[in-house]
């Protein structure tokens, strides 16, 4: 049985129409779980995370629950332990690691050369006309993304890297960190137009640039020469032209409108949730992820 539970009734019915056969309930019937529900995609408000989750755990169900998984590292890790001590999987849903652009470009690290530099940049209307409190909540709700994707890309626990951060004003936020020679940086504008979401690996002896709004990557060739010079704008163009294209026939082939990777992950989860394979994203990663942000935001462990 497929169940929608949401405090808005019109909201409830208008979405079980679009999807036969569900229904709608109107709360969390326990009586349901683990016989009926055994799977659940928590995409409530941020301060019903830690509460809503517990309640369906300790019911024996599956819980994706969008990201932030939880305000903080102390309810992610306890809720991680209440999941793992009843047999079900907890999993945030950081989508871009997986997709497509991500994953050719980790199979293909090794053409970079040696990583140098690993850079997120995010530019984002979300908070437009709000205040400052809520300018600065959203680039913390954005913070887990770089941090999946740069654990993907170098050897170490992001919550343990030493790290600088700038606030230079509300819902502008800086930070970087090092990690052996390399070095990873983090950006995120609520100001800055036009709205952008990409990561740039800087490598000896190539570039990748990933847009992560769309989900495909482009490689920019090292070769230093002059005619390099003169022919790149027109080189890096038509590359980008056709990774473009490419993506997007393939997006429209396999029915992905929108949030690239995120089929990709919700269907490696139900897999694991199935036991046909592992959790996409490892209790340990999710946990990590979570410090990560508490340090980023300046929360005390």
């Amino acid at each position: 049985m497929a169940a929608i539970v949401d405090p808005n009734g019109d909201r409830a019915a208008q979405l079980s129409a679009r999807h036969p056969g569900s229904r709608v309930l109107e709360g969390l019937d326990a009586s349901s779980f683990g016989r009926e529900i055994t799977m659940a995609h928590l995409c409530t408000p941020l301060s019903t995370h830690e509460g809503l989750a517990a309640r369906l755990i300790d019911a024996g169900v599956h819980v994706l629950a969008e990201k932030p998984l939880t305000e903080d590292a102390r309810a992610t890790a306890a809720l991680l332990e209440s999941a793992q001590a009843r047999g079900v999987l907890l999993c945030p849903v950081h989508q871009m690691p997986f997709q497509r652009g991500m994953q050719s470009l980790v199979a293909e690290i090794e053409a970079l050369g040696e990583v140098l530099h690993v850079e997120f940049s995010a530019c984002t209307a979300g908070a437009m006309g709000k205040g400052d409190a809520d300018q600065d909540s959203l680039v913390d709700d954005i913070l887990p993304h770089p941090l999946s994707l740069f654990r993907r890309l170098v050897d170490a626990d992001m919550a343990s890297l030493d790290w600088q951060v700038r606030r230079p004003r509300a819902g502008e936020f800086r930070a970087l960190a090092s990690v052996g020679t390399r070095v990873v940086s983090i950006s995120v504008s609520t100001h800055g137009r036009p709205t952008s979401n990409s990561l740039r690996v800087v490598g000896e002896r190539a570039t990748a640039t990933v847009d992560l709004y769309h989900g495909f990557a482009v490689v920019h060739g090292g070769r230093v020469s002059r005619a390099g010079k003169i022919f790149l704008p027109f080189v890096d163009a038509t590359g980008t032209a056709a990774a473009a294209a490419f993506n997007l026939a393939t997006r429209v082939v396999t029915a992905e409108p929108a949030y690239p990777g995120l089929t990709t992950l919700v269907r490696a989860f139900y897999a694991a949730a199935r036991g046909d394979g592992t959790v996409p994203i490892a209790s340990a990663e999710t946990l990590d992820i979570a410090r990560a942000r508490d340090r980023l935001r300046g929360v005390r462990p």
